[in-house]
C-alpha cells in the first residue's frame, strides 16, 4: 500500500504506508492555487476575569468560530498541543474539524489529517478544503500515533490534525504518557497548529484542552454549517501559551 494521488494537489494515504515513504512523498507542488486570506489579529487580548492570554507577538490561528476564538484570546495557539474532547455523539466534532481545515486554507497552510478510525468523509467535504490536505487513514490507535509522530517532524505542514474520537477507549488507554509527551515536544518545536480529537479529556501533555458538550439532534441538521458552528458549545478547560523564552505559561486551568 502507498500514497494514492486523487488530484494534482490532494493525496490520500492508505493504511499500511511505510513511515519513510510517507516522509518522502509528503511534498507538495509549489504551484497550488493562491487563496484569499485575512490577516491574523496580532493584538494582545484580555478575557474578563482571566489574565492576559498572550503577549502581543504570540502566534495564533483563528478557527472562525467567534465564541471559541474569544475564549481562546484570539484563536488556537501555534506550537502547542491542543486536545479536543468530543464527549458525546453528534456534538459538532466534524464541524469544528471542517472549520480548522478552512482556517488552514485561509492562511495558505498545508494540512494533514491522521484519521484514526475511518471517520473522515471527503465526499461531504467542500472540494476547496481538500486541495491542500494530506489524509492518512489508520487501522488503530497505535498506527495513528506513529503517523502523527512522523508528520509532526515535517516542516511542510502548518496544521496537523489527529482524529482519535472514534477509536476504542481500550486502545487509547494503552498509549503511554511518554508517547503523549513526545508529541507535545514535537509540537513545540514546530510552528504548526496541532489538534488531537479524543472521546474524552485524557492527554496529560495537552497545553490547550477543549471540551465539546452540546449534543445536536436531527432538527439541528436543517441549519447551515455556519449556523451550526455558532451553536457549538466548546469549553476551554486548559489554556497555556508559550512565552518568548519558549517555556509554557499556564493561563487557565479548570479541573477536568
Amino acid at each position: 500500500m502507498g500514497l494514492i494521488e486523487c488530484d494534482k494537489t490532494n493525496f490520500i494515504c492508505e493504511r499500511g504506508v511505510k513511515e519513510d515513504e510517507l516522509m518522502s512523498r509528503s511534498k507538495w507542488r509549489e504551484d497550488v492555487d493562491v487563496l484569499e486570506t485575512e490577516p491574523l489579529n496580532g493584538e494582545a487580548m484580555t478575557i474578563a476575569g482571566i489574565e492576559e492570554v498572550a503577549c502581543q507577538d504570540a502566534p495564533t490561528i483563528r478557527t472562525g468560530i467567534e465564541t471559541l476564538d474569544e475564549d481562546l484570546g484570539g484563536g488556537l495557539p501555534l506550537g502547542v498541543l491542543t486536545e479536543v474532547a468530543v464527549t458525546k455523539p453528534s456534538c459538532g466534532g466534524q464541524t469544528l474539524l471542517l472549520y480548522l481545515l478552512n482556517a488552514a486554507r485561509r492562511e495558505r497552510q498545508l494540512v494533514t489529517l491522521v484519521d484514526g478510525r475511518y471517520s473522515f468523509d471527503p465526499e461531504s467535504t467542500p472540494p476547496s478544503l481538500l486541495k491542500h490536505l494530506l489524509w492518512v487513514q489508520c487501522e488503530d490507535t497505535m498506527q495513528a500515533m506513529k503517523a502523527a509522530d512522523v508528520l509532526l517532524r515535517d516542516e511542510n505542514f502548518g496544521m496537523v490534525l489527529v482524529d482519535l474520537s472514534w477509536n476504542d477507549m481500550r486502545e487509547l488507554r494503552r498509549v503511554r504518557s511518554e508517547d503523549w509527551y513526545r508529541l507535545q515536544r514535537l509540537a513545540e518545536r514546530s510552528s504548526a497548529c496541532v489538534c488531537i480529537f479524543t472521546p474524552k479529556a485524557m492527554i496529560p501533555s495537552a497545553q490547550v484542552r477543549l471540551e465539546m458538550t452540546r449534543q445536536f439532534d436531527f432538527s439541528d441538521m436543517e441549519v447551515s454549517v455556519s449556523e451550526l458552528a455558532q451553536m457549538l458549545e466548546v469549553r476551554v478547560l486548559r489554556l497555556r501559551q508559550l512565552e518568548k523564552s519558549g517555556f509554557p505559561k499556564m493561563i487557565r486551568g479548570v479541573a477536568s
